[in-house]
């Protein structure tokens, strides 16, 4: 940090990740902690609340922290630095966003607004979730009895036919216990998500699909079950949702998936591996004219680095159930197959984004490349709704070769057909 730096941080004011202090407090601990269980921050001692510099003594503050940080369990990560501003000095100290839960007689505070709070149980658990801190898919929860032998029967069905084990009946027991699935006699979490209704005892363990139009959702359908079925039904109700459009490839015509089926599928089988589920929210899909949107509860996990993403799991039981299966061909490979299939894909793009608590793979249709001069004509041409003729007559071309590219531009998503028969206009998509 530079005196510019400095000097924009007080004049930006109070914040998430700036607090002001006219001298140290006995609360110093308490503002410490709360920053490095949040996104880490910038303490200033030596100015007020209003951000007018007034000063500190420089030595008896950094006394002041060094005794602050002595009750903080883990001690977190700090710099501090000297500034002197107009003959004023001030103390800046910089905390690190932790890799694990800091408190302070067992108590947990994080920084919200300006201001901190201590977490409730259930907000622990799910930062610990989030930071890796603690595995929730392999804590027990629910009798073994709950397990359905149809979902049991199927999965090591399943495992014989993708990886080649065959599991004697004497020895199931012994394997869901190794595979995470079961602990102490009783199923796990990821038990619970694989062999149960996942939905009675994790109630957000579902995946809403979202139909949304000009950013408003025209509808909407939930899928709940086992997550290995869930899986297959959303996949299936993608596919009937992607279109196929009709492109020339060489001489030939071709009927290609809007989207890479492989890339979709992949998105979604991350979406349930690798999501928290201490948060209280649903995986949803959102399905907009151009594109969709896979959005999961939880972001990367810490160190993970999204532009040569390693494998490291927030559920490693419930991985190691989606391996067992087929749904993960190998440990950190999803990232890596969904830009391949995009990459190879010739009308589709892919976007990562994620957030505190959110994670998002985003395709798009990049459909440029699909449309000639003559497209864009014909695009031209039905700023308002007409019928196939008014075009053909408008850009010269005959009725069929019209209604031929027509259908071709609807298929992409560009044109919209309205009414029936002899009334039937087009209109383009804007």
């Amino acid at each position: 940090m530079d005196l510019d730096h400095l000097l924009a941080l007080i004049r930006g004011g109070e914040s998430e990740r700036v607090e002001f202090k006219r001298a140290p407090s006995r609360t110093l601990h308490h503002e410490i902690v709360a920053f490095a269980n949040a996104e880490g921050g910038h303490l200033i001692i030596g100015v007020d609340d209003s951000g007018n510099i007034v000063g500190t003594d420089v030595k008896a503050a950094q006394e002041a922290v060094t005794s602050a940080l002595q009750p903080i369990v883990p001690p977190p990560h700090i710099a501090t630095r000297k500034f002197s501003v107009n003959g004023r000095d001030l103390l800046i100290v910089e905390v690190q966003k932790g890799s694990s839960l800091c408190s302070v007689g067992g108590v947990v505070y994080i920084r919200v607004g300006t201001g901190i709070r201590p977490l409730s149980l259930q907000e622990i658990l799910m930062l610990s979730a989030e930071l890796g801190i603690v595995a929730w898919d392999g804590a027990p929860i629910a009798a073994l009895a709950e397990a359905d032998p149809h979902n049991t029967d199927w999965f090591f069905e399943a495992l014989e036919q993708s990886r080649g084990k065959t599991i004697a009946d004497e020895d199931r027991d012994r394997y869901l216990r190794s595979a995470g699935a079961v602990r102490d006699g009783m199923l796990t979490n990821a038990g619970v998500l694989f062999f149960t209704d996942a939905c009675e005892h994790v109630p957000h363990a579902r995946i809403r699909m979202i139909r949304m139009e000009d950013e408003v959702p025209v509808w909407s359908r939930e899928f709940e079950g086992p997550v290995w079925k869930v899986i297959d039904a959303v996949y299936s109700s993608l596919l009937a949702e992607i279109r196929k459009i009709e492109v020339v490839v060489g001489a030939r015509r071709v009927r290609i998936e809007e989207y890479p089926p492989r890339a979709i599928r992949e998105a979604v089988i991350n979406a349930v591996a690798h999501r928290n589920y201490t948060v209280s929210a649903d995986i949803r899909i959102f399905l907009h004219p151009d594109g969709i949107e896979i959005r999961n509860p939880g972001g990367l996990m810490p160190g993970v680095d999204i532009a040569d993403p390693e494998h490291v799991p927030r559920n490693p039981a419930l991985s190691n159930l989606l391996y067992d299966t087929g749904f993960i061909e190998r440990y950190g490979y999803g990232i890596r197959l969904i830009r391949r299939e995009v990459a190879e894909h010739p009308f589709c793009s892919v976007a990562f984004s994620t957030v505190s608590n959110r994670f998002s793979v985003i395709f798009r249709k990049t459909v440029g490349s699909l449309t000639d001069e003559t497209d864009r004509r014909i695009l031209n041409a039905i700023l308002r709704p007409r019928k196939s003729g008014e075009i053909a007559g408008e850009v010269g071309l005959s009725r069929p070769t019209v209604v031929r590219r027509l259908k071709t531009l609807e298929g992409l998503g560009l044109v919209r057909k309205e009414g029936a028969g002899a009334h039937v206009r087009y209109v383009a998509v804007r």
